[in-house]
C-alpha cells in the first residue's frame, strides 16, 4: 500500500517543482527537489517491498537512483554558488554516470543478457555519443571544456537506453522491460534537453527548465516502478 501513496504524492511534489523551477534556482528549488528526488528513491524502495522476489534488480536501481539524488542537488548547486560551478558540474555528471552504470547492471542481469548483446549495446552508444558531438555543431551547442565529460557520460546514458530497447524486444515487449524503456527515453530526452540549457545560446528558458524536468522526473518514477512489474 505504501508505494501506492509515495507514488502520487511524489508525482505532486514532482510537478510542483517543474512549474516553479521555471523561475530558475533558488535555495528553495533546491530543497522542494531534493525532496522531489527522495520520492521517487523512495517509490523504488516500496516497489521493491512489494516485490521482494527482484531483490538484486531492485537494489541496482535503488543505488542508480540514489546516485542521481546526489547528481540533482550538484547541478542545481552549480546554479547557486557560480563561483565553484565547474566542480559541481563535473560532480553531477560523474554520479549521474555511475548511477547508469548501477541501471545497466541492473538491466543486464534481469534479462540475463548475452554478451555480445551487451557488446552491441556498447558500440551503439559510442555511436550515439559520436553523433552528438558532432550534431553540437549544427544545434550550435558548445561543450568547451566539458567535451571530454559529455562525451562519456552519452556513452553510459546511451548504454543505458539501447540495453532497455534490447531487453523489450527480446523479452517480447512485456509491459515491465517496455515500462523500463520509455523510462531510458525520457531520460535521455532530459539531457538532451539539458545539454541545450547548460552549452548552448538561447535555450535556457523557462519553457526548457519545465521540458527538462518533466522528462527528468517522468523517467525516473518510470524507472523505479518497473521493480514492481519485474
Amino acid at each position: 500500500m505504501t508505494y501506492y501513496i509515495v507514488l502520487p504524492f511524489g508525482l505532486i511534489m514532482s510537478m510542483i517543482f517543474c512549474i516553479l523551477r521555471r523561475k530558475g534556482f533558488s535555495l528553495q528549488n533546491l530543497i522542494l527537489k531534493s525532496v522531489s528526488s527522495m520520492c521517487y528513491l523512495l517509490t523504488a524502495v516500496f516497489a521493491l517491498i512489494c516485490n521482494p522476489d527482484v531483490y538484486t534488480y531492485g537494489s541496482l536501481i535503488i543505488f542508480g537512483g540514489a546516485l542521481g539524488l546526489v547528481g540533482d542537488i550538484l547541478l542545481d548547486l552549480k546554479g547557486l554558488y557560480k563561483k565553484d560551478e565547474s566542480v559541481y558540474l563535473r560532480g553531477g555528471f560523474i554520479f549521474f554516470l555511475v548511477g547508469h552504470v548501477f541501471y545497466s547492471i541492473a538491466i543486464i542481469m534481469q534479462n540475463k543478457m548475452k554478451w555480445w548483446l551487451v557488446l552491441l549495446a556498447v558500440v551503439i552508444s559510442v555511436i550515439i555519443a559520436f553523433g552528438n558531438n558532432w550534431s553540437a555543431k549544427i544545434t550550435k551547442v558548445h561543450f568547451g571544456a566539458y567535451r571530454k565529460i559529455v562525451f562519456i557520460y552519452v556513452v553510459f546514458l546511451s548504454i543505458t537506453m539501447v540495453l532497455s530497447i534490447i531487453a523489450a524486444i527480446t523479452s517480447g515487449f512485456e509491459k515491465r522491460y517496455v515500462l523500463l524503456t520509455i523510462g531510458a527515453v525520457c531520460f535521455t530526452l532530459s539531457d538532451a534537453v539539458l545539454s541545450s540549457t547548460f552549452f548552448g545560446r538561447g535555450k535556457d528558458g523557462s519553457f526548457y527548465l519545465f521540458i527538462n524536468h518533466f522528462l527528468y522526473y517522468a523517467a525516473q518514477y518510470l524507472i523505479a516502478s518497473s521493480i514492481l512489474f519485474m
